[in-house]
């Protein structure tokens, strides 16, 4: 007992608690605020639906279902929480909220601990509060009631076990985070590198197979015949949903416009096409200085998380989130002002991107009661797409060329 004590009453531990405290808190005053009507209704049917069938009979050309089986064993254990406990509809909704909430906060003391291992206290404890009191992130768990926390805590639990050489924990925590959503595809490029690069056979062995499976086990119970099947095709179906450009997303293609079929052709090249030679060549160049030992895992990490968001078409708003983290990590470790001040522009950016998109649908397309709507603000935003992806463009490559620089710069030294 006398341990224990100790340990809450340093100092270090209490300011790390009350921070914690005060960004659940936040968050809890702000999620029974309506979710994102699309999403947050689907998370609701899907929880209901996954108690009421087998798990083999959830997916149906009946039934609007595009996420794939990882985060409905959550669902499911939400709806038998509702069951089981006769939560009223109103608060299920609150419930709902709850998963990407808690990612949030362990997202925060993950950051703080490997901050804390580098650099001071002060900018550990400053790492957390960015990531705990973050406009953007607030936003999208406890407001818009979306899932990207769930998913980055994976990818970052995925780099941090690679940076400490785990392998097969890396494998395991990117086949569960690829199963809740197929964007953690934006980290595969850097487990094939570091195989490149640390080529041994118990590598490849430690850093596949395990992932493979974890995705085949949980697969099988929604997918019990032709389980690998199965799921390929029902990835490559909904990574076809979107043939757009850019879904609201202020990037590249958002300079160019948003929701343009990109199919579009523009001097023989299709707009997906160009993406794809964009997205691509950003990813050599980013080989080319891993390989030759300029880049960290972490700096790597922002890099490509940053490129999945600005460079591809058919990406949505929300897909920046994990690279804000991954730029306060960074941002922490450096110990630099001006990629601090470059990632809070971008993130107050983002913040509203996703304030627009809540408000339209939410609030005009489906006349839901006006609780956000400002309309100096929304009209701004709504007139000025454009020239606010342009902006948020030309942060991505101001970023992108601070952090090669701190890479090269600490390589010499």
């Amino acid at each position: 007992m006398v341990r224990v004590k100790t340990i809450f009453l340093n100092k270090e531990n209490k300011i790390l608690i009350l921070l914690l405290l005060a960004g659940i808190t936040f968050r809890l005053l702000l999620a029974p605020l309506s979710g994102f009507q699309i999403d947050i209704n689907d998370w609701f049917a899907w929880a209901i639906r996954l108690n009421n069938l087998n798990f083999a009979q959830f997916y149906s050309k009946d039934i609007f279902t595009d996420y794939t089986p990882g985060y409905l064993y959550v669902l499911g254990l939400l709806g038998f929480l509702k069951n089981q406990l006769l939560i009223p509809d109103n608060n299920f909704y609150f419930l709902l909220k709850m998963p990407a909430i808690i990612c949030d906060l362990i997202i925060g003391i993950l950051i703080y601990q490997e901050v804390r291992k580098k650099v001071s206290l002060i900018l550990a404890l400053l790492a957390l509060s960015l990531i705990v009191f973050n406009p953007a992130i607030l936003f999208n768990s406890s407001i818009w009631g979306q899932i990207d926390s769930v998913l980055a805590l994976f990818l970052l639990i995925t780099l941090i076990a690679l940076k400490d050489n785990h392998l097969i924990l890396s494998s395991i925590m990117f086949g569960v985070a690829f199963l809740i959503k197929p964007q953690a595809i934006a980290i595969a490029p850097i487990l094939a590198i570091y195989l490149v690069h640390h080529f041994k056979l118990s590598n490849i062995i430690k850093l596949t197979i395990p992932g493979l499976l974890i995705i085949f086990v949980l697969a099988v119970p929604f997918f019990p015949n032709q389980t690998t099947i199965s799921l390929v095709q029902h990835i490559l179906n909904t990574a076809g949903e979107y043939p757009y450009t850019s879904l609201n997303a202020y990037n590249f293609w958002g300079v160019v416009g948003f929701w343009i079929p990109d199919k579009t052709i523009w001097n023989n090249l299709s707009y997906q096409t160009i993406g794809i030679i964009l997205f691509s060549s950003y990813w050599i160049i980013l080989g080319y200085f891993y390989t030759r030992k300029k880049l960290s895992i972490y700096a790597l990490a922002t890099l490509a998380f940053l490129g999945f968001f600005f460079l591809p078409t058919k990406v949505h708003e929300r897909y920046l989130y994990p690279a804000l983290i991954f730029l306060i990590l960074l941002s922490s470790l450096y110990r630099d002002r001006l990629l601090l001040v470059l990632t809070s522009l971008l993130t107050f950016l983002h913040f509203f991107n996703l304030y627009y998109v809540y408000v339209y649908f939410n609030e005009v397309y489906f006349q839901l009661p006006k609780l956000l709507y400002n309309p100096t603000v929304y009209n701004l935003l709504n007139e000025n797409s454009k020239g606010l992806s342009l902006i948020s463009f030309s942060l991505f490559i101001l970023i992108s060329i601070n952090i090669l620089k701190h890479e090269i710069a600490a390589k010499r030294s």
